[in-house]
């Protein structure tokens, strides 16, 4: 399967038309540089610490996807796969993410979310994690997922995403605020 852009029809808000929504991996400077600015603006919205990312462009285990609608960025994340250097959730759940790793499993990682403030439909972070599981699948090969949220989130991700909590309350160094890790496998999501 190609890395080519998912498509996926939403409205920003019940008064504005429906627009097309593209979600796909950056792949240009001008693009990669976009995601890292809208990670930077929502982190410092939210008074996160933005520790440097770990990721190099054409890193074969990472992969920045942004959502745009008329050439704007909207959201974005990184999709890692497990590799000899490990995941970022390592750090703070070594035990929790070395019980998950099986012969059986290719764990990814989700990290740097950042939604612009502006977006209020839930739409698009739907469609932007449902393309997420599907380049993860596809490209990576990747069967669980793990993502590290903020508390106050976390049943959101349970209940719309598929999460289940699997690491107790821990300090993020890297932003500098309260974390629970997250688990859900990919083998029984319909895409």
């Amino acid at each position: 399967m190609s890395p080519a852009a998912h498509s996926a029809s939403f409205g920003m808000n019940a008064g504005i038309e429906a627009q097309e929504l593209v979600v796909s991996p950056a792949v240009t400077y001008q693009q990669h540089r976009a995601c890292a600015a809208l990670v930077r603006r929502m982190y410092a919205w939210r008074g996160y610490r933005l520790a440097p990312s770990r990721q190099f462009v054409g890193d074969p285990n990472h992969a920045t996807l942004g959502a745009w609608m008329d050439g704007e960025l909207l959201a974005t994340m990184t999709a890692s796969r497990d590799s000899s250097a490990g995941l970022l959730a390592d750090t703070l759940y070594p035990e929790e993410m070395a019980s998950l790793r099986q012969p059986t499993r290719v764990i990814g990682e989700v990290t740097r979310l950042a939604v612009d403030s502006a977006v209020t439909d839930s739409a698009l972070l739907k469609s932007l994690f449902r393309s997420t599981y599907k380049y993860a699948r596809a490209i990576f090969g990747v069967t669980d997922v793990v993502v590290e949220v903020n508390p106050r989130h976390a049943a959101y991700y349970c209940r719309e995403f598929g999460f289940a909590q699997i690491g107790g309350l821990r300090t993020c160094p890297r932003v500098d605020a309260p974390a629970l890790l997250l688990h859900r496998s990919l083998s029984n999501i319909r895409l």
